[in-house]
């Protein structure tokens, strides 16, 4: 019965053109130096460059940050593309901007990352932020993960590029259109992290990272 189910759902997927996701096309790889920050957990919406939070207040592990910074480490690598500022770098600098700032006015996260981008040598500057972040549990409570890259033109003060990042995975009779997921899960409930280097991939891939 149950195999019968799936080939039905699989067979009606495979006849909709519309299961069938339409290719992103990658922006074109930015011409300059770059540098990539750690990954930060906002807690409140005014530290979003953009967008806002699902929950406000909600922190995510250290552990976690440092698992994603390590992804997207790997990923860049495994996509040629070579960085002049780390993580630790951009982080030296975020302590100048916070301090030379301290007791003024707070200021937006676009023009605290502007900062944080002067501070560097490099010509852009990749700001990596998870919004939100809920482990695979038993009982039908599948993992969840909200992500957000954006890629700063430091001299040309500018947001070349936003990456948004949305998923919580669903079982295939709940959404044909995520047959293709489906299939490169192998048909497994999977945790955050997968959900998140799945994210990683797609976004880098996508700004031309």
């Amino acid at each position: 019965m149950l195999a019968r189910k799936l080939f039905f759902i699989v067979a009606l997927c495979l006849g909709l053109a519309s299961c069938a996701p339409k290719p992103v096309t990658p922006q074109l790889r930015p011409m300059g130096s770059i540098a990539v920050a750690a990954f930060s957990a906002p807690k409140y919406n005014w530290e979003l460059i953009a967008g806002y939070l699902p929950e406000e207040g909600r922190p995510v592990k250290p552990e976690v940050l440092a698992a994603l910074d390590a992804a997207v480490s790997q990923t860049l690598r495994a996509h040629g593309v070579s960085t002049t500022g780390t993580p630790a770098a951009v982080r030296q600098c975020q302590e100048i901007v916070t301090f030379e700032r301290s007791g003024k006015a707070r200021e937006s996260a676009w023009s605290y990352w502007l900062g944080v981008g002067r501070c560097l040598p490099a010509d852009f500057l990749l700001v990596p932020q998870v919004l939100y972040w809920k482990e695979l549990e038993g009982g039908g409570k599948p993992a969840s993960v909200v992500m957000d890259f954006y890629l700063i033109d430091v001299k040309g003060e500018r947001l070349v590029s936003r990456y948004h990042y949305d998923e919580t995975q669903k079982a295939l009779s709940d959404n044909l259109l995520d047959f293709g997921k489906y299939v490169k899960r192998k048909g497994e409930w999977v945790s955050a992290d997968t959900l998140a280097k799945e994210g990683v991939e797609a976004g880098l891939r996508e700004m031309g990272l």
